[in-house]
């Protein structure tokens, strides 16, 4: 093989693979990994004359790249990111994933490295800020998130000739919490706490007169306005419980999706940060129909009778003095409320979900069936209800195995240590 000429850089041999470095127009000293070395007799890696064209193909390729201009002012992490979410604006992204792209910028990018120059940025820069979020108390997943779109920045940069290479990718992230410290148990309801936690959630409209009136005012101080939710809580909470179904889905649900002859509940809509939307988190999130229970029925046939907005097109729970979406933070709260003054364990409102689904995994309900009901598009999502279900014919399996009759205990110990 010729040998190469001078100023076109040096391909080498190092740990199994083909390895080149070479000087750029520029003066940058580049190395890149070019490929495996393929082996005697193999048909996987690259031979050395293949090597040397792809070696030749990124030096063409980096000097064709666009390069920085000197003395014109580079933009910072934050102006990318901007740009990046107009893009994101107008290739049609929900408002939902803007609204948290914007606020994963503004309150975690922002402060920590957004007045950097975009191609200052390096791979420290990103494990410094997944360690201040770390400190703040943040959960792995928040910032395994915010990493994730930081990283989505610096690509955007690369689309625009800002920067070369992603320092992000190559930054160490979270992983997942599976210490003994935390606890990784399924939260749920039983029968008789839920039962208990609808009991403390009223059933009419509240209203609350003070008792005293404040001084130096005449007359007395004007009521606080009525609670009107109750009634339409205790049966978002019972539909949750009883159909498995995400708080978006409850929240953006049609009288005409609720299949009074098939007595099912059919999910095609879901409301989430203010935006009705028919996406929901998979395929099968939003083709799926889920029974209802003969209490859930005829909860929701006496609900329909008592709130004004019963029309095909109007909102099951809807707020009943606006008939708009109810507000996800408040339901989470005065279902929190209810379970303090049930005095149950106090769960998070998507635990309902968890209620619903061990409960038809104890009572035999094979995982295909639960997985449809939630609508997981992954059965492995589904597995960790595999434990909440009977399992009579494993104790059957290991009583069998400790039995004088098993065929394992036939063979004594000395013909066992002489085979």
């Amino acid at each position: 093989m010729t040998k190469r000429t001078y100023g076109t850089g040096h391909l080498y041999e190092k740990s199994g693979s083909y390895y080149g470095r070479w000087r750029t127009c520029d003066g940058r000293q580049l190395n890149r990994k070019i490929g495996p070395i393929r082996n005697a007799g193999e048909n996987d890696g690259l031979t050395r004359a293949r090597a040397e064209r792809e070696f030749r193909r990124l030096q063409d390729a980096e000097e064709r790249a666009p390069k920085p201009v000197r003395g014109v002012r580079r933009p910072t992490v934050d102006e990318v990111g901007d740009s990046l979410r107009q893009a994101l604006r107008l290739g049609g992204a929900r408002p939902s994933y803007l609204e948290g792209c914007e606020s994963m910028q503004r309150v975690h990018v922002s402060p920590r490295v957004g007045g950097l120059a975009v191609d200052d940025l390096t791979t420290a820069h990103a494990e410094a800020l997944a360690t201040a979020m770390l400190a703040d108390g943040l959960s792995p997943k928040t910032i395994r998130n915010v990493l994730s779109f930081l990283h989505s920045i610096i690509e955007h940069a690369i689309d625009g000739g800002w920067v070369r290479e992603n320092p992000v990718r190559r930054a160490a992230r979270p992983g997942r919490r599976r210490r003994g410290d935390v606890n990784l148990d399924l939260q749920f309801l039983t029968l008789d706490e839920l039962e208990a936690v609808l009991r403390a959630i009223p059933d009419e409209v509240v209203v609350r007169v003070p008792a005293s009136t404040r001084r130096g005012r005449r007359g007395p101080a004007p009521p606080p306005p009525p609670d009107v939710l109750g009634p339409v809580l205790r049966v978002v909470v019972l539909a949750a419980a009883m159909t498995g179904l995400r708080q978006s889905e409850l929240l953006g649900l049609r009288w005409r999706d609720v299949d009074w002859a098939a007595q099912r509940i059919r999910v095609r809509n879901t409301f989430v940060r203010g935006e009705h939307s028919t996406d929901g988190k998979s395929d099968l999130s939003t083709r799926r129909s889920v029974p209802m229970t003969d209490r859930l029925a005829g909860e929701l046939d006496r609900w329909s009778q008592r709130t004004e907005y019963r029309g095909d097109g109007e909102l099951v729970f809807a707020h009943p003095q606006t008939g708009s979406p109810l507000d996800r933070s408040k339901v989470t709260k005065r279902f929190k409320a209810a379970c303090r003054a049930a005095g149950v364990r106090e769960i998070k409102f998507h635990d309902l979900r968890h209620t619903f689904a061990t409960r038809l995994a104890a009572s035999g309900q094979p995982l295909r069936t639960i997985q449809e009901f939630l609508g997981h598009a992954d059965s492995k999502t589904t597995q960790i209800y595999a434990h909440y279900a009977p399992s009579e014919r494993e104790v059957q399996m290991v009583n069998e195995a400790f039995t004088e009759s098993c065929p394992a205990s036939a063979a004594s110990p000395s013909e066992g240590a002489a085979r």
